[in-house]
């Protein structure tokens, strides 16, 4: 069920940073103890996902100023800064990640996979959280208009 209460919930919100710092925690800790041993490979399915993320945004936009419908200019207007921190912030810590030697037991190679992991999250719940604004308020206007 969709209601207005539930068309609010943003990535910036204190839900999507939560979730956004403890993923970034807990990727760091499984790297440092050996779990994740292709971090080169999730850095690259990272960066890949941002920059396709970022079309996705970017084609939004253009298709919210030329259309009508008031649904995903709004939801554009409530979650692309957000969305777009998740980007930008992802797209530079996993350049960071492949640049940077990698070695598990350094702090400060933990550092930046934890700020990469934090940026991933963000991005994700954002891309979520805009997605389920356009969907509630299609659904919100067809129940006011039927």
């Amino acid at each position: 069920m969709c209601s207005n209460k539930n068309c609010g919930f943003t990535a910036c919100g204190c839900v999507g940073l939560i979730i956004s710092i403890v993923f970034g925690a807990l990727i760091a800790v499984l790297y440092s103890f050996g779990l994740i041993p292709n971090l080169i490979i999730a850095a690259w399915i990272a960066f890949g996902l941002a920059v396709l993320t970022l079309i996705f945004l970017v084609s939004g936009v253009f298709l919210a100023a030329v259309s009508s419908s008031r649904a995903l200019r709004k939801c554009l207007y409530r979650n692309a800064t957000c969305l777009l921190a998740g980007i930008i912030g992802t797209i530079i810590a996993t350049i960071a990640v492949l640049l940077i030697d990698i070695i598990p037991a350094t702090i400060a190679v933990l550092i930046v996979v934890s700020i990469a992991a934090f940026f991933f999250a963000l991005m994700i719940i954002g891309l979520i959280a805009l997605i389920q604004c356009i969907v509630c308020e299609i659904r919100s206007d067809r129940n006011g208009v039927e």
